[in-house]
C-alpha cells in the first residue's frame, strides 16, 4: 500500500519529507492540502490532524502527523542509509537533540516570514501586530547566529555538528533557510551575508542532495513572485 503524504510544498516540514522520499526512492503519494486556498482548517483535514498542521502520513492506516516523528518513522521503517537516522545511540542522540531544539527555535523562521510576508501575500489577512513579527525576528536571528557559532563545525565534518554526512535534521533545518528567499534582498543579505559556514553547509547539502532538493522546491519561484507583487502593492 503507497504511503499517503498530506502536505504542500509551501510548507518546509512537508518538503524535508518529500526529500527524504525522493533521496531515497520511497514511494509515495502526495496529497495537497492547499495552505493558500486554507484547506488545512477544513473540517476533514481537522479529522486527520485536529491541530490543521502539515505534514500527516497515513501509512496503511497508520495517521502520524509532526514533522521530526515522520521523519525518524520514515528513515526506521524504510531502512535508509543509517547516515540519515542513525542506529548508533550517542549519533542518534545528537540527531535528536538538533530536531529537539529546531522546533522552538529555527522554527521562528517560519513564524517570521508568516507573519511579516504571509499573511497578506496569500490571504490578504491583517498584518500582525509589531511586537509579535519582532518577537520571532528576534528568535529566528539569535537561532540562525547560534547555528553558525555553533551547531556548524566545519573542521569535523560539512554537517550539523561536525557529521561527515547529512541527516534528516540537516534537511529540515536547510529547508527553514529557503524559506528566507521570501524576503525582500537585503534582509536576507542581512541574515546570511555575514554566516559563511551557513552558506557553505547549505551549498554542500544541496550538492549532496541533488536534484531531490530542487525537486521539492520547484513551486518556488512562483510564490516569490506572488510574494514580491504582494510587497509592491500590485
Amino acid at each position: 500500500m503507497t504511503l499517503k503524504l498530506y502536505g504542500d510544498l509551501l510548507s518546509q516540514p512537508a518538503r524535508a519529507v518529500v526529500i527524504l522520499c525522493l533521496a531515497n526512492d520511497i514511494s509515495y503519494e502526495l496529497i495537497l492540502v492547499s495552505l493558500v486556498k486554507r484547506e488545512h482548517k477544513l473540517p476533514e483535514f481537522k479529522a486527520i490532524n485536529p491541530r490543521e498542521q502539515l505534514p500527516v502520513i497515513d501509512d496503511g492506516g497508520f495517521i502520524l502527523p509532526e514533522s521530526a516523528a515522520i521523519l525518524k518513522y520514515l528513515a526506521v521503517s524504510h531502512h535508509v542509509p543509517d547516515h540519515w537516522y542513525p542506529m548508533d545511540l550517542k549519533s542518534r542522540a545528537r540527531v535528536d537533540y538538533l530536531l529537539d531544539w529546531y522546533q522552538t527555535n529555527i522554527r521562528q523562521t517560519q513564524a517570521y516570514i508568516l507573519k511579516k510576508e504571509l499573511y497578506s501575500a496569500l490571504w490578504k489577512l491583517p498584518r500582525p501586530q509589531e511586537a509579535e513579527i519582532e518577537s520571532a525576528e528576534g528568535t529566528m536571528i539569535a537561532s540562525m547566529e547560534f547555528v553558525e557559532d555553533y551547531l556548524l563545525k566545519p573542521e569535523k565534518g560539512p554537517f550539523l555538528l561536525g557529521a561527515s554526512e547529512l541527516s534528516i535534521a540537516d534537511v529540515l533545518f536547510a529547508c527553514e533557510y529557503t524559506q528566507t528567499q521570501l524576503l525582500p534582498s537585503a534582509e536576507q543579505e542581512k541574515l546570511l551575508g555575514k554566516k559563511p559556514k551557513t552558506k557553505k553547509w547549505l551549498q554542500t547539502l544541496e550538492q549532496s542532495l541533488a536534484p531531490y532538493y530542487a525537486q521539492a522546491h520547484k513551486t518556488f519561484p512562483e510564490l516569490i513572485t506572488k510574494v514580491e507583487t504582494a510587497r509592491n502593492g500590485n
